[in-house]
């Protein structure tokens, strides 16, 4: 698990909702709800307040914090599957699909710049 500094959460999630105008403001909005919900406030057993954070991307800093630290375990990867619903709901949103050479015979999923090519 990690744990973040309050004041940089509130710089990072601080985003100012309005009604959406356009179709386009409208997918905007969908993505922010999908990628970057509120965080949500809970009271631990000593009456502290704390909040808890499932914007996309510090749920993915979490993860990798808790992998590097040698922690595979349900919760890391709950975390990483949540994460990668919440991105194909964007590409929905978007109705977004990566177009294919009529004669590529495979793809391969990589952020890899090395691969060789022909």
């Amino acid at each position: 698990m990690k744990i973040f500094d309050t004041a940089l959460l509130a710089h990072l999630c601080s985003f100012n909702k309005k009604e959406p105008k356009t179709p386009a403001e409208e997918k905007l909005q969908q993505i922010q709800e999908i990628l970057f919900p509120p965080l949500k406030s809970y009271t631990d057993k000593e009456g502290r307040k704390f909040h808890v954070d499932y914007c996309a991307d510090t749920n993915l800093q979490a993860a990798l914090t808790d992998l590097e630290d040698g922690f595979n375990d349900e919760n890391t990867r709950k975390t990483i599957k949540s994460v990668e619903e919440r991105i194909i709901n964007v590409r929905k949103v978007l109705d977004f699909n990566q177009p294919l050479d009529n004669d590529a015979q495979y793809v391969i999923a990589d952020d890899v710049e090395n691969i060789e090519e022909d």
